[in-house]
């Protein structure tokens, strides 16, 4: 779990040098809500990017559907879905990340 975290964390780090002509929808905290309860899914692991608090990356899941949706969170406070898909299986970690 904890590689796999480790990949989306350095995949979300990368979309924001995507130039700004590709707009991204990003929601404020009621919005993130309204997202999260359309598609049911619920808040399941978060990280920080790099060393500082900069830059945030939550993970949503749906257990009953296996969707999952990755959000990050700007400095701005804004949250922004940056990837998705299906089939989501959780593996154990090996080691225990600190509580954030």
């Amino acid at each position: 779990m904890i590689k796999i975290l480790a990949i989306l964390t350095i995949a979300a780090f990368a979309a924001f040098f995507v130039p700004n002509a590709q707009a991204m929808v990003c929601f404020d905290k009621d919005g993130y809500e309204r997202f999260k309860n359309q598609f049911r899914e619920s808040e399941i692991a978060k990280g920080s990017v790099g060393n500082g608090d900069e830059l945030k990356m939550r993970l949503l899941s749906n257990k009953d559907t296996g969707t999952w949706t990755m959000i990050i969170v700007r400095k701005d406070g804004l949250m922004c879905p940056f990837s998705s898909g299906n089939n989501l299986k959780l593996i154990a970690p090996l080691i225990k990340g600190r509580e954030i």
